[in-house]
């Protein structure tokens, strides 16, 4: 069977769906899951150790380690977060494609 150009164009735009698609669900499943969710009781278990330990330590170490407890709790999010949201919008560029080869 010979392949012709328009049958090339709609094998390209099928496998173009195809790659949007996959791209499209692993970036929502990225950004909605709760995979990091262990890490954060990890942290959240640190803080209720910082708390009590305040109590008995110097104030301004138990700042300092609660502002770094913070700040990695807001990076971790983010970046799950972020790489989610390229997912998805690499999946909207291979569906996008996809339309406008069949259009």
């Amino acid at each position: 069977m010979p392949i012709n150009s328009e049958a090339l164009r709609l094998l390209v735009a099928v496998v173009n769906l195809l790659f949007g698609a996959v791209f499209l669900i692993a970036g929502l499943r990225k950004m909605l899951a709760a995979e990091y969710l262990p890490a954060m009781r990890a942290l959240a278990a640190q803080s209720a150790k910082i708390s009590q330990k305040s109590l008995t330590e110097d104030m301004a170490q138990i700042a300092q380690a609660a502002s770094k407890l913070c700040d990695s709790v807001t990076r971790m999010v983010r970046t799950s977060s972020g790489s989610g949201a390229f997912l998805v919008l690499v999946g909207m560029i291979f569906l996008g494609s996809s339309y406008l080869m069949i259009a």
